[in-house]
C-alpha cells in the first residue's frame, strides 16, 4: 500500500481541528489582529461639517461678485458651538471648526485682506474648502471588512468611526516539545524548539516550549499533558519512527485517534497526529520527525496550516511560483530550498537538501515539488513555502 501523500496528511491534521471562537479586545489590545467580522460605523468621518482651511465661512451667493465687503460676526474654532450664518456677513473660522449654518462656503485667508469688514479677492463655488459630514465614512457603512489586519490606520479608523473594542479573531497558543536524550544532556544543541518557536510566532500565535522531553514514555507524558494543557495545538520533534527509542510514538500510539506512519515526502517522511483529551479539551498534537530540516520543513507543511485552521480556516492559502529551471520529479513530493530570481521565479539551491541547516539558512523559500514520472518543466507553477 502506498504511503500517504502530503495532501492525505494535510487533510487528517485540518479535519480533526475546530476553530477557536473570536474574541472581543479593547483597541489598545487589537494591534496586529485580523478581524472577525466587518465594523460598521457607528459614527460619520468627519461628524459633522467643517472648514479645510483657515479662513472665512461666508454664503457663496453673498461673494459671488468680487472684491466684496463683509462684516464679520464672529470666531470659530474648532470644537466651538455654532450659530447660524445671517446672510451679509462672514464668521471667521479655522481648520477642523464646524461650519455655521447657512455658510456654504470658507474664503481662504489668502483670498481676503483678514481685516473686519474683511474685504474678499476672489471667490469659488459652493461647497469649496468644506469636508462633509460622511464624506469619507457614513455611520452605519461597513468601514473595515473581516479579514483586515488592524494597524495604526485602522486603529485610527475604529476610534473615529465609535468604536472602543473589536471582534478579532483568537491567537492560537502554540505548545512546543522537543524530545530526545542528546538534547536533554545538551550534547546536541536544542534547534527544533527556537526554530519552530520563532516559526510559530511568525503565525500570530502566542508560543511556549516545554521540552526538551526525556526517551521515557511516562516522563514525555508529563510534559506533553503540561504543554497540552495550556496550547490550542502542541507539536513534537522527534520520537515517531521505527527506533527503540522513539519516545513520542511509544507513549501515543495505543491513544485512540493516534496515528503514526511514513507520508510520501523527502526530507520527513516519520509523521504523526492525533488529538489529547485534556479535561473535556480536545487539543490537537502534530508529531513530526527530529531532524531539523525536516521538523521545520514539516511544521511550514502542516503545522502552519493547523495554526491557520485554528486562528480563521480562511486564512489558508497555498503560495505559487513559478520555476525558473526544470525540476527533477520522483514518487514522493520533494522539498527543496531556493531563492526567488530577478523575474520573481523560484531557483533550486545546490546542495544536500535533506539535512543542511546552513543550506537552509540561505533560502528564501522551500519549492514544494509534487510527484511526477518527469521532469517539471521550467515555467511551470508549483507550491512554495515561505521562509
Amino acid at each position: 500500500m502506498p504511503d500517504p501523500s502530503v495532501a492525505d496528511h494535510r487533510r487528517r491534521v485540518e479535519q480533526a481541528i475546530t476553530p477557536l471562537a473570536p474574541v472581543e479586545l479593547p483597541l489598545a489590545q487589537a494591534r496586529g489582529r485580523v478581524l472577525a467580522a466587518d465594523v460598521t460605523a457607528v459614527l460619520s468621518v468627519p461628524p459633522f461639517d467643517h472648514s479645510a482651511m483657515d479662513g472665512f465661512a461666508v454664503r457663496a451667493a453673498d461673494v459671488a461678485a468680487v472684491p466684496v465687503e463683509l462684516p464679520v460676526a464672529g470666531v470659530v474654532a474648532a470644537g466651538d458651538p455654532v450659530t447660524p450664518l445671517e446672510a451679509g456677513t462672514a464668521i471667521r473660522i479655522m481648520t477642523g471648526a464646524e461650519v455655521p449654518p447657512g455658510a456654504d462656503l470658507v474664503v481662504p485667508f489668502e483670498w481676503t485682506t483678514g481685516t473686519d469688514p474683511v474685504r474678499v479677492l476672489q471667490t469659488a463655488a459652493a461647497g469649496r474648502h468644506i469636508r462633509r459630514e460622511g464624506e469619507d465614512v457614513a455611520a452605519g457603512e461597513v468601514a473595515l471588512r473581516a479579514g483586515s489586519v488592524v494597524g495604526a490606520a485602522q486603529l485610527g479608523l475604529l476610534v473615529s468611526t465609535g468604536h472602543a473594542s473589536v471582534l478579532v479573531h483568537a491567537r492560537p497558543r502554540v505548545g512546543i516539545v522537543s524530545t530526545g536524550a542528546e538534547l536533554v544532556n545538551g550534547s546536541v544543541p536544542d534547534s527544533n524548539s527556537a526554530t519552530l518557536a520563532a516559526a510559530a510566532a511568525g503565525l500570530d500565535a502566542d508560543v511556549a516550549c516545554f521540552g526538551p522531553a526525556p526517551d521515557d514514555p511516562d516522563g514525555f507524558l508529563v510534559q506533553l499533558r503540561e504543554a497540552a494543557a495550556v496550547s490550542d495545538l502542541v507539536v513534537t520533534t522527534g520520537g515517531v519512527s521505527a527506533g527503540d527509542h522513539d519516545v513520542v510514538k511509544a507513549a501515543l500510539r495505543d491513544v485512540p485517534g493516534f496515528w503514526f506512519g511514513p507520508v510520501a515526502m523527502k526530507p520527513g517522511r516519520p509523521q504523526g497526529f492525533g488529538v489529547l483529551d485534556v479535561d473535556g479539551r480536545q487539543v490537537p498534537v502534530l508529531c513530526l520527525p527530529g531532524t531539523p530540516v525536516a521538523a521545520y520543513a514539516s511544521f511550514l507543511l502542516y503545522g502552519s496550516r493547523a495554526v491557520a485552521a485554528l486562528a480563521d480556516p480562511g486564512r489558508i492559502e497555498v503560495r505559487l511560483a513559478r520555476l525558473a529551471v526544470p525540476v527533477q520529479a520522483g514518487d514522493r513530493t520533494v522539498l527543496l530550498p531556493g531563492v526567488y530570481d530577478e523575474n520573481g521565479h523560484v531557483v533550486p539551491l545546490p546542495g544536500h537538501a535533506g539535512h543542511s541547516q546552513r543550506l537552509l539558512a540561505t533560502a528564501e523559500v522551500l519549492l514544494v515539488v509534487p510527484p511526477r514520472e518527469q521532469e517539471i518543466p521550467a515555467g511551470e507553477a508549483i507550491e512554495v513555502l515561505s521562509l
